[in-house]
């Protein structure tokens, strides 16, 4: 699926337990208006991770970007624990 993307970015998800190693790439974007002044989307889509982009929501644009990569960080960080996030040059996303 194609989203009209404002960032982009790319990491890898180690398993642990496999041995094995993917490519995520992280896609945002353009907030839009739902309804002026009372609601506002995102779409987010996690490659490797998800099938298809979500659609975040916020009260405006700026909250619906911030619930967006709150969504991106939640998902990240509440992988299996033999699933790790790492930097495409191999050092650990999170610390």
């Amino acid at each position: 699926m194609n989203i009209d993307k404002i960032v982009e970015r790319k990491l890898s998800l180690a398993d642990e337990g496999t041995g094995e190693q993917r490519e995520l790439r992280i896609e945002i974007g353009r907030p839009q208006w739902t309804e002026i002044d009372i609601e506002a989307v995102c779409p987010v889509f996690i490659h490797g991770l998800m099938d298809s982009a979500l659609n975040i929501y916020g009260s405006d644009l700026l909250s619906a970007l911030e619930c967006a990569l709150g969504f991106v960080k939640s998902e990240l960080s509440n992988l299996p624990a033999t699933q790790k996030v790492l930097w495409p040059d191999g050092e650990p996303y999170f610390d």
